[in-house]
């Protein structure tokens, strides 16, 4: 009968499209209108005034106009960067789990699993009781720094976190952009910070109008707080990169659980070495660090190399469990031996 196939057979679960909720847009509108005023209250309120292209020539300020030039052209170049990158960000898919691929496919029927199969996969994260971690909700197993975002309803690959501002969650395809994006905030907003702060000293002079006085204040205000907040921000994803961890290894691993003491571990799995960690988010080529394009080599599925540290710890750890063997099998042949001395001579 049709009805008594496997449980290896049984049909996952359909996948919900993506961005289908326009709720969830409402906080991209936010992002982009947010971008939207403070770029135009740059450019309107600072970067035209110091060109001065409305001023007669020989009442220019030379020094002014060239710094003026120089800081539109540098905030329009970091501008569309961060656009570009903003945009990658939401429409690049983080990755998901492979649908046609046998050794991801749950059998929820327990069945016998090749060992060979699984010792070639190498991996590293399992269950307490030494089984493959699997989805519930995918029907899947899951590869190592896979887990499930129930707000897009999907596994995704080395998933750092869901983030509300993209409206998609931050892995292992998205995240360079992600990173870029926060680094190209970082440089606008400290940029308009410290430059825009001259034409708010001059926004003080008594003919200036209370609309351009108002924006002056209030685009300075608001890159000054997002600055504070977003520089923290990164610096927090450089530490993550360098230590080759993610958002949720960092809340799993270095954070208390339930008031619990949880042991710390030095370093991570995957690391590296901070070198080795930034390639495997910036890509291979160090010139195409800084631009949204050469995203890292890998499928997202497996992490294990033969330079990662975990590689050489668990090197480390077979040549101390041999020796402990062997230090164990020769105590308990010098016991023996023993006991067969005292045997012989008290039979004598």
């Amino acid at each position: 009968m049709q009805g008594s196939s496997g449980p290896s057979s049984q049909s996952t679960p359909s996948k919900p499209g993506r961005f289908g909720e326009r709720a969830k847009f409402l906080p991209v509108l936010f992002v982009v209108f947010t971008i939207t005023i403070l770029y135009v209250i740059y450019l309107v309120y600072h970067c035209i005034p110091m060109i001065q292209n409305h001023v007669p020539h020989a009442h220019r300020d030379p020094e002014a106009r060239s710094r003026g030039l120089l800081q539109t052209l540098f905030f329009h170049t970091i501008t569309v960067l961060l656009i570009i990158c903003y945009v990658r960000s939401i429409l690049e898919h983080p990755g998901e789990i492979p649908d046609n691929d046998p050794q991801w496919i749950y059998d929820s029927g327990g069945g016998n699993v090749d060992a060979h199969k699984l010792a070639a996969m190498n991996l590293q994260e399992m269950k307490k009781s030494g089984d493959r971690r699997h989805c519930k909700w995918c029907g899947k197993y899951k590869p190592d720094r896979c887990h499930h975002c129930r707000v897009c309803r999907t596994c995704i690959l080395k998933m750092d976190h869901h983030c509300p501002w993209i409206y998609n969650c931050v892995g292992f395809k998205n995240y360079k952009y992600f990173f870029l994006l926060l680094l190209y905030c970082v440089i606008d907003l400290h940029l308009m910070a410290w430059t825009m702060f001259e034409s708010v000293v001059r926004s003080w002079d008594i003919d200036t109008p209370f609309a351009t006085m108002f924006c002056v204040l209030f685009g300075e205000t608001l890159s000054i707080f997002l600055g504070i907040l977003l520089t923290t921000f990164f610096c927090f994803h450089i530490w993550l990169m360098l230590k080759a961890m993610t958002t949720i290894e960092f809340c799993e691993k270095k954070m208390p659980k339930a008031g619990k003491e949880v042991p710390v571990e030095k370093v991570s799995l995957y690391d590296l070495g901070p070198f080795g960690n930034a390639k495997t988010v910036l890509g291979p080529n160090c010139l195409s660090w800084l631009v949204p394009m050469s995203p890292p080599i890998g499928d997202g599925l497996r992490f294990v190399t033969a330079e990662s540290r975990l590689t050489a710890d668990m090197e480390a750890g077979r040549n101390v469990r041999r020796k402990g063997h062997q230090t164990q099998q020769r105590v308990q042949s010098q016991r023996s031996g023993s006991r067969g001395g005292e045997n012989s001579f008290g039979s004598r």
